[in-house]
């Protein structure tokens, strides 16, 4: 296994532990995108995630997080503007998530 699989291995495992219907990575990196469209979840979910993008955000290792934006080629600012959008709001307005340490 290489060292993207394994990200992909330990993003996906955590955002999938609670999950009924499992999250790919096809739809996990549709949803940091922001361009969701045919994924796996639910039989081809057209709307984002704000549950999975929360595990991913503030279950996944820092390390699995940067591997699987790396080995998917999704820039950390497009991730940041992801997790503004989706996930921020639903968390106390001084919540530091591990990703903000990447915020140019």
């Amino acid at each position: 296994m290489n060292k993207e699989s394994n990200n992909d291995w330990m993003v996906l495992t955590t955002i999938n532990a609670p999950r009924h219907l499992m999250v790919t990575g096809d739809d996990l990196e549709a949803w940091l995108r922001g361009t969701p469209a045919g994924g796996s979840l639910a039989g081809g979910a057209s709307e984002v995630d704000t549950m999975g993008l929360q595990t991913f955000f503030y279950e996944c290792d820092l390390g699995a997080q940067l591997g699987f934006l790396r080995g998917r080629h999704i820039p950390v600012e497009q991730a940041l503007a992801t997790l503004d959008q989706h996930v921020r709001p639903g968390f106390p307005k001084d919540f530091h998530f591990p990703l903000d340490a990447w915020a140019t």
